[in-house]
């Protein structure tokens, strides 16, 4: 297991049931702490505040050069 710090809000879309309109939501809050963990294919995995999970990394090895989960996230 991993621990990761939001160090910027994270969202994403969604479809609205009600209305069929594409919504964002919260997905990772900043300064919220989140345990990832790495899959069989090496991507680092954790889950969002809904409890959904999502690849934050491509491969834990090299979170230093991926520029997404280093906009988002850092190593806590």
């Amino acid at each position: 297991m991993i621990l990761i710090q939001c160090i910027e809000n994270v969202y994403g879309e969604t479809v609205s049931a009600e209305s069929d309109f594409m919504e964002e939501r919260l997905l990772f809050k900043v300064d919220h702490f989140y345990i990832a963990d790495q899959d069989e294919d090496g991507h680092l995995i954790t889950q969002d505040e809904e409890g959904e999970p999502h690849i934050v990394a491509d491969n834990h090895q090299f979170l230093s050069s991926d520029s997404w989960f280093s906009l988002h996230f850092k190593l806590a």
